[in-house]
């Protein structure tokens, strides 16, 4: 891959988001060290935008559109499709050393699934020159080149292990199949979402042809794109797999009466007296269920319960979770379940 300065390669990516309004810095720094492309809506960008959050630290924001649609000229690429932030993306995977992802698990994990040159969030640090990919690896950069004011993954090894077991738990769950897929049981997904989902994948695909075309004489990108092709294809086979939605609400289910025993345990990196990475990634997920209706998923789990309700008193995810969530997705009538909403509502 050629080499460019990381400042021409953002920039280029920034000229390709329609509206320059989703541009915008965050904090008061007017050269932040750090630039993020993400998406309001996106799981992971949430993630990353929490730990920011809870570090304080100022960075230049790109929200992109992260939905192909079908316009009166054709189909209009996912901003994240683009040339440019595939370029830029495919030098984080470089860095990761993970071959493409090729196919599709409902899991976003690069650790399992391989490395998706076609996704938000990505993170530049300009001062160390660097492109990361990979929200578990970009949270966990970020805590570490930043202790201050909270330390969310500790120092301590066996800690450590205890945080970064959580970590790697939800990072793992299959959030894409409980977005995407339709439950033949109870599917209690917004209508508006499960219409435009009954479409997404037609038109991702479609998008991701017209890039190969528009970029024919640059392998690496062909490449990129069908290594995508194969995943999106992949996951339009089984959206109305039945099994498959059964299997990962059955998953999900046993790692919410894990946490429920786990939290039992007055563990002192859940929401205990150190604020952890485990409980940014649990507190964005479980805002994610109960936007999709699953929040009845842990009625019987008193101390899941007990969890969600306190950390959705945290500014950084009521902000980055609830908030985000109701300004970027359609409205979800199982929403209000989620507690600090109607103070969120009020912000």
């Amino acid at each position: 891959m050629t080499k460019h300065p990381l400042k021409s390669l953002a920039a280029s990516v920034r000229a390709a988001i329609a509206d320059p309004a989703r541009t915008t810095f965050v904090g008061s720094d007017a050269n932040p060290r750090f630039e993020l492309f993400h998406a309001a809506s996106s799981l992971c960008s949430q993630k990353v935008r929490t730990v920011l959050f809870e570090k304080q630290l100022p960075y230049r924001s790109n929200d992109m559109k992260i939905l192909s649609s079908m316009g009166p000229d054709g189909v209009v690429p996912a901003e994240h499709y683009h040339a440019p932030y595939v370029g830029l993306r495919l030098i984080a995977g470089e860095e990761i050393g993970r071959e493409f992802v090729s196919g599709y698990s409902g899991r976003t994990s690069v650790q399992t699934e391989g490395f998706d040159p076609c996704v938000v969030p990505l993170l530049v640090d300009y001062e160390a020159s660097r492109v990361i990919a990979d929200s578990r690896r970009i949270c966990c950069y970020l805590d570490a080149v930043s202790r201050n004011p909270v330390q969310l993954v500790p120092e301590d090894a066996d800690a450590r292990a205890l945080v970064m077991q959580q970590v790697d738990i939800v990072d793992r769950i299959p959030n894409g199949t409980l977005l995407y897929g339709f439950h033949p049981d109870a599917d209690l997904r917004p209508e508006a979402l499960r219409t435009v989902m009954e479409s997404v994948y037609d038109y991702k695909v479609a998008a991701l042809k017209a890039m190969i075309d528009a970029n024919a004489d640059n392998a690496e990108l062909v490449s990129a794109y069908r290594a995508k092709i194969a995943k999106e294809q992949g996951g339009k086979s089984v959206r109305h797999d039945a099994a498959l939605q059964r299997a990962a609400r059955d998953h999900v289910a046993v790692l919410l009466a894990d946490l429920d025993r786990l939290l039992g345990t007055s563990s002192p990196y859940l929401l205990g007296p150190h604020f952890s990475l485990g409980d940014v990634l649990w507190g964005v997920n479980l805002t994610r269920l109960a936007y999709l209706g699953l929040a009845s998923m842990w009625k019987d789990r008193p101390n899941v319960i007990r969890y969600v309700n306190a950390l959705l008193t945290r500014p950084s995810l009521r902000k980055e979770a609830v908030r985000a969530t109701m300004d970027s997705m359609p409205p979800s009538r199982y929403f209000d379940v989620v507690s600090g909403t109607a103070e969120v509502a009020s912000m």
